[in-house]
């Protein structure tokens, strides 16, 4: 190959003697070659291979490129075995400068779109990082319970309260007959059975949770199993467990779980509070797809929403971190991994994400948690004292900020120790409390029978009132039995089998009747009620069908039909075939839970 192109060279020998100086050593140059064209070229020479390089040729050494303050120098060197400069004038011209090795290796600088793409790269590897990590952890909570139909029994008179009615305002009722005989006629009635109890449970939660130890506790939110009768969690690798309620806390909306299975994955939770602006992620099963994850960030702490009720205690992380139906009692992770908090919230129309998601703080679940799985209950303390710390009023009574006592509860804790209405509280054991928020949480911390120290001004001289805290109330969450009667004994003789499916009305098909409704034949038993998510409803039994068989046998009649289904077991099931008029007939299981 060529070592020449058409361009003007001159120096040719002092092209040599800067490679020679530079490697330090050099055999004797060559024959100078003929005198390139004027429009001559001088390209470097190809490299060898590695495995052709001739022994007999030293490899030049190689060293790191010179400094710019080691310029000069190089050039004094240079001069001391001849100047290059004179050396490159005698031959015609400047020589070509050699370029080291090290520097001429170097890669090119990457471009801004490029490293862009290498941050955004090791961010999107750092979430899915945090994501392997927590998710093994987490669980989709499936909630379901029988379905209510029973109305609101009608508010009655009883016998004894209608005699003192007419005791007290005898005199005024003849006047009104229609008024007599309307009190007269609102007796209670006879109790009916409960038939609701075998209607056939439907999913009505969905929600998620967290592992909290390796005992098998998990977390999730108290509005998610309240109504529940049965719990089933479903873990990561799609396996489906029981659990029942060890304890549940509305105060602060958190439940605990227990399943049966030990030696569970843990969640790392937070040992310090999250800061606005912190990256967060959710992770639960928003409309039931369970183990998504959103993220977003801290968009502010110790928010009170007003959610939980006027008994509640929030203190709940903001967070744009999307968050739906089904995230609530989820984890919020931070960039590490650890639980920060509870998805409990959120704020926007028609329960859909609207970038306000309210979590409850893990230190807060640590308390509330730990107390449940160890007593079943949450013991808080008791001031009794209503208060306000609206900043307009308090500043009538000579303060800027501070928590006002309005009221007192006859007999509380506050009142024994002296405080009054009108005392505005600054401060319990010389800890801060400037909002009610405060004041109620510490309160609810502080254990019952212990004495705390008020810092307060009264009538504008400040003093220190000592109290000793009770114990809050427990709040009967039991519901009313004028709304849910106790229903009867599952297990009642007495009780109609056929109802226990869900046929309220049955009649036996006769030749008017298969007239009238159209049957061809005259066969049957006629379906007139049935009660919704009962058995027969959820098989998809409606008023107009009829069954024809029960268990092979024909019916003909509702004392046939009442007849098999008296002597089938109700949990293994009565197969039946029903007719549609006007269309085919078909094949139901019908039975009951166990």
């Amino acid at each position: 190959m060529s070592l020449w192109k058409r361009r003007p060279l001159a120096g040719t020998m002092g092209f040599v003697l800067a490679v020679c100086l530079f490697a330090g050593a050099c055999e004797p140059p060559p024959e100078e070659p003929p005198a390139p064209p004027p429009d001559a070229e001088l390209v470097a020479p190809e490299e060898p291979p590695p495995d052709k390089v001739r022994p007999s040729e030293p490899m030049p050494a190689v060293r790191p490129p010179a400094e710019p303050e080691d310029e000069e120098n190089a050039e004094q060197d240079a001069e001391g075995n001849g100047n290059p400069r004179e050396g490159a004038a005698s031959g015609g011209g400047n020589p070509a400068r050699a370029q080291p090795a090290e520097e001429a290796a170097l890669p090119p600088e990457p471009s801004p779109e490029a490293e862009a793409i290498e941050r955004l790269a090791a961010l999107s590897e750092s979430f899915r990082e945090v994501t392997r990590a927590a998710s093994p952890s987490v669980v989709q909570v499936s909630v379901e319970a029988r379905p209510r139909t029973r109305r609101r029994p009608e508010a009655r008179i009883s016998p004894e309260d209608l005699e003192e009615l007419f005791r007290r305002f005898g005199p005024l009722l003849p006047r009104d007959p229609e008024l007599r005989q309307f009190f007269r006629d609102r007796e209670p009635p006879e109790e009916q059975p409960d038939f609701d109890q075998y209607n056939i449970p439907l999913p009505v939660g969905n929600a998620s949770g967290w592992i909290y130890d390796d005992q098998g506790h998990i977390i999730t939110s108290h509005h998610v199993v309240a109504p529940a009768e049965t719990i089933t969690v479903t873990f990561l690798d799609e396996t489906d467990v029981e659990a029942e309620v060890v304890g549940s806390d509305p105060p602060t909306d958190v439940a605990v779980l227990k399943v049966a299975p030990e030696d569970l994955p843990p969640a790392t939770m937070a040992t310090r509070q999250v800061e606005q602006g912190d990256i967060v992620l959710a992770i639960g099963a928003p409309f039931r797809y369970a183990f998504s994850v959103s993220h977003g960030i801290v968009s502010a702490t110790e928010r009170q929403v007003g959610i939980l009720g006027p008994h509640g205690y929030e203190n709940f992380i903001q967070t744009d971190a999307a968050m739906n139906p089904g995230n609530s009692g989820g984890p919020l992770v931070n960039a590490q991994g650890e639980v920060v908090g509870m998805s409990t919230a959120i704020a926007g129309r028609a329960g859909q994400f609207a970038g306000l998601g309210f979590a409850t703080p893990v230190d807060m679940i640590r308390e509330v948690a730990d107390e449940l799985i160890r007593e079943g209950v949450v013991s808080r303390g008791y001031l009794g004292a209503m208060i306000s710390d609206d900043r307009q009023l308090v500043a009538t009574f000579g303060v800027e900020r501070g928590v006002l006592i309005e009221d007192l509860v006859g007999g509380g804790p506050g009142e024994e120790a002296g405080l009054l209405p009108g005392d505005v509280v600054v401060a319990i054991d010389d800890e801060q409390v400037l909002d009610t928020a405060t004041l109620r949480r510490t309160i609810a911390r502080t254990q019952p029978g212990t004495t705390v120290t008020l810092t307060l001004l009264r009538d504008g001289d400040w003093g220190r009132l000592e109290v000793t805290i009770g114990q809050q109330p427990v709040e009967d969450l039991a519901p009313d039995p004028v709304d849910e009667p106790p229903p009867p004994d599952p297990d009642d003789p007495d009780a109609e089998p056929l109802a226990k499916l869900g046929f309220q009305r049955l009649l036996t098909v006769t030749p008017e009747l298969a007239e009238e409704h159209g049957l061809d034949p005259p066969r049957g038993v006629l379906v007139v009620d049935v009660r919704p998510f009962s058995a027969a409803a959820i098989a998809g039994l409606q008023r107009g069908n009829v069954v024809i068989q029960a268990d092979g046998r024909e019916i003909a009649s509702v004392e046939q039909l009442r007849e098999v289904v008296d002597a089938a077991d109700l949990h293994e099931g009565v197969r039946m075939r029903v007719q549609i008029p006007g269309g085919p007939a078909r094949f139901v299981l019908l039975s009951l839970e166990r």
